[in-house]
């Protein structure tokens, strides 16, 4: 039977993401857009402009499902920061926020989140305001705790490693990763690592609290720029199963960053609980295979980068074809004409061997041996496989005349036994002829004789009369011995 193996797609852009559908709270004048088209963004869904192209504008987009900052999150998001370079401002911040903290700040230079109390920041900034807002003449980046730009956690760099303007109109990939365990926090910008900085979040920043909200602000002040941010694919999909019994469907997941995963039946029972405080191994392929060997919905729970996500898997375990034989082998005697061997299944494919065109195969005395056949079921390729061995052999039957004429005239002139079967399927032991008196008057040895009495004796035509026969004969195998005897009619006519 064959083994039906399915990998679980995972369609997930690794970016931060919400129970269930993503919801956001858009804040002053950031508004929701259309996904964008990028090579650079692919599988996005949520898109939101933080400003537009004019002055004085400040925006934020914020998550409505607080995250746990004691849980490892790595998230990809796709942005653009205009295409206004020299005179283009104010730029953008990934920014994480205590829970009652204000949702956005101040315009220009604050890049929207400046007065957000507590709150780490990590910029996006394409304006230079000097050295108050630990700015530089390259688009850059830096990482400021309650936007005090006096006493940054990291310093400004540029965006892009050689310097070169990223207010191209362009869409361009950044990432921020936080491992809580080592509590290191990091920024990449098309794939460039720009910082990376030890940091106790939990304890320095927001006072012990482990719940934050997260999101994007921006701004602009006397410049300006189109400024924009999409959020990845954050659902998942697993694929329906179908596996043929007895063997079982095997379910996988595996993506990075996961912290917990469990796999249940649709009535509550639980197959397999995985998370990182129980397990202390890294999360492994290995961990994740479950075994289905009944049909049903099984349901997949996963908490990545900190938020949960769920979805279902309708597995059917096939039945095979049935076994149409049930023996491994089977006796056959060709003198008793043709038999049929019967695959059963109606509606199956059939594959025989030796060949045959349909569900039926004749046995006949052209071939002993082994028949086998492959019945495949039309609609999901379930197969089941039988064979048998079809072996010749007749049971054997003897009997005799009671009247024998041996006159020559071609007709019952030779006293012999009366074959049921071929006289292939019949050995004869012994056979012997008395008369009246008990003496024997003919006698056959298996081997050592010619069988048949042609009514002599020692070279005398024997006289008119009553004879008395015995003999014993046994299959081809001599495993059944069996014996007769009776009288017979000698007619001298």
């Amino acid at each position: 039977m064959r083994r039906i193996q399915v990998l679980i797609l995972i369609v997930l852009l690794r970016g931060i993401p919400s129970f269930g559908q993503n919801t956001y709270t858009v804040i002053g004048d950031a508004y929701g857009i259309n996904d964008i088209v990028s090579p650079v963004c692919p599988d996005v869904d949520t898109c939101f402009t933080l400003t537009d192209d004019a002055t004085g504008q400040a925006g934020a987009v914020w998550d409505d499902d607080p995250i746990d900052l004691s849980n490892s999150f790595d998230a990809l998001f796709c942005l653009t920061l205009g295409s206004n370079d020299a005179n283009g401002a104010d730029g953008f911040a990934f920014v994480m926020r205590g829970i009652n903290a204000t949702n956005i700040g101040s315009v220009g230079g604050g890049i929207g989140y400046e007065g957000i109390v507590p709150s780490i920041g990590i910029e996006y900034d394409t304006w230079n305001n000097g050295a108050a807002n630990d700015d530089i003449p390259e688009d850059h980046t830096g990482m400021y705790q309650d936007a005090d730009f006096i006493s940054p956690l990291v310093g400004a760099v540029s965006l892009n490693p050689m310097g070169t303007n990223v207010e191209d109109g362009n869409y361009h990939n950044t990432r921020i990763v936080w491992n809580a365990p080592l509590k290191v926090l990091e920024m990449y910008f098309d794939g460039d690592l720009r910082m990376s900085h030890s940091v106790d979040l939990i304890n320095d920043v927001f006072g012990g609290d482990t719940l934050v909200f997260w999101g994007f602000t921006s701004s602009t002040g006397g410049s300006t720029n189109l400024q924009q941010i999409c959020f990845p694919y954050t659902s998942i999909h697993v694929e329906d199963v179908i596996a043929c019994y007895p063997d079982s469907a095997e379910l996988s997941f595996y993506t990075d960053n996961i912290t917990s995963y469990t796999w249940s039946s649709e009535a509550g029972d639980t197959l397999i609980d995985w998370n990182t405080i129980d397990y202390a191994n890294p999360f492994d392929l290995n961990d994740t295979i479950v075994y289905i060997s009944e049909s049903g919905n099984y349901i997949l729970d996963i908490t990545f980068n900190n938020n949960n996500y769920s979805d279902t898997a309708e597995v059917e375990i096939v039945s095979l074809p049935v076994l149409p034989f049930q023996e491994d082998s089977m006796i056959y005697c060709p003198d008793k004409g043709d038999v049929t061997l019967d695959a059963l299944n109606p509606g199956m494919n059939y594959e025989w061997s030796p060949p045959f065109p349909n569900a039926q195969i004749i046995v006949d005395n052209g071939y002993v041996g082994w028949y086998s056949v492959i019945i495949t079921e039309p609609i999901n390729s379930c197969f089941s496989i039988d064979s048998i061995y079809v072996e010749n052999y007749c049971e054997p039957i003897v009997d005799f005349a009671n009247v024998f004429t041996p006159n020559s005239d071609g007709v019952n002139d030779l006293y012999i036994p009366i074959f049921g079967v071929d006289p292939k399927w019949v050995d004869v032991e012994t056979f012997v002829i008395r008369n009246r008196w008990g003496n024997i008057v003919y006698e056959y040895t298996f081997g050592n004789s010619v069988l048949g009495w042609d009514g002599m004796i020692n070279g005398t035509a024997a006289s008119e009369g009553t004879y008395f026969y015995s003999v014993t004969y046994s299959d081809i195998f001599h495993e059944n011995t069996e014996s007769k005897h009776g009288y017979l009619h000698l007619i001298a006519d």
